[in-house]
């Protein structure tokens, strides 16, 4: 049976830099891995007094995010932090799928994940460090420590065109290979 990795892409921009590096790895996964994102932007604000039960979007999402073997966040940087539809989507999942559960188990409770981010010079270095925090609190193990992060040129920018490079290609290959000899 194929593996299944869930993709979550933290920016819902039309044209989004990191979907656009989403779909290049999903590229790379074919034939190893079936891929299914999951969509931060219909999921509603989280809110416990809507939580049991949870709304068919959450569902859904938890759905996806338990029958995969990993998880793989694409991760813009806004303000030096983590996406709100990010940080939104994971305070979703983690939340316990049964409330009576002692453990309080949850839909990324020892899921493996990985993470990319492509922004600004940086390279998304505060958003990547504060999802590795976010994601080893909430249970997950965390491949590649902070993950990879790119920069994009002011030409991405202003005519929303990028073009990764080879060095960028060959992290998201060792990016790939690492997670398929995890799961």
């Amino acid at each position: 049976m194929a593996k299944k990795v869930a993709f979550i892409v933290g920016s819902i921009r039309k044209g989004s830099f990191n979907l656009q590096i989403a779909n290049i790895v999903e590229g790379m996964l074919e034939g190893k891995a079936d891929v299914i994102y999951v969509d931060p932007s219909s999921m509603p604000f989280m809110n416990q007094d809507i939580e049991f039960p949870a709304p068919n979007e959450v569902t859904d999402a938890r759905n996806i995010v338990s029958d995969a073997d990993a998880v793989w966040i694409f991760t813009p940087e806004y303000n030096h932090a983590i996406p709100g539809v990010l940080k939104n989507t994971l305070d979703w999942l983690s939340r316990p799928l049964d409330p009576a559960d002692p453990d309080r188990k949850s839909a990324v409770t020892g899921k493996k994940v990985i993470m990319t981010g492509v922004g600004g010079g940086k390279k998304t270095e505060f958003s990547r460090a504060q999802l590795f925090d976010v994601l080893t609190f909430i249970g997950m193990e965390v491949l590649d420590g902070q993950g990879r992060g790119f920069s994009l040129d002011r030409r991405a920018f202003t005519e929303n065109i990028w073009e990764p490079s080879d060095e960028v290609i060959d992290n998201l290959k060792e990016q790939v290979e690492l997670l398929m000899k995890s799961i």
